[in-house]
């Protein structure tokens, strides 16, 4: 399932970047991949994701993780404040071809 969210950074994207990187271990146990996280061009707290969740239930343990919703908050992700918004089993990516952001 993939979810669409928004949340305020109080420490600008690489703090909350740097953590993402940190995680992988808890990313994988919550089933979770970034399909896409950046911030606004014209501010860095404006954080927006795209993420796949391999179950709802893995987008349930994700939201339950007290130390993951900790080790975010450390990072300046205003986690109270944060939207998530499941999106239909009917959307589609990368077309029509795989994007390279790099």
């Amino acid at each position: 399932m993939l979810v669409v969210t928004t949340i305020e950074l109080s420490k600008g994207f690489q703090a909350w970047k740097d953590m993402v990187h940190s995680v992988q271990d808890k990313m994988k146990e919550h089933g979770m991949t970034f399909v896409f996280a950046g911030t606004e061009r014209d501010d860095d707290t404006k954080l927006h994701t795209v993420i796949h969740f391999e179950s709802e239930e893995h987008l349930i343990t994700f939201s339950e993780d007290e130390d993951l919703t900790r080790l975010r908050a450390l990072a300046g992700a205003v986690v109270e404040t944060g939207t998530f918004t499941p999106i239909t089993d009917a959307a589609f990516i990368n077309y029509p071809r795989v994007l390279d952001l790099d």
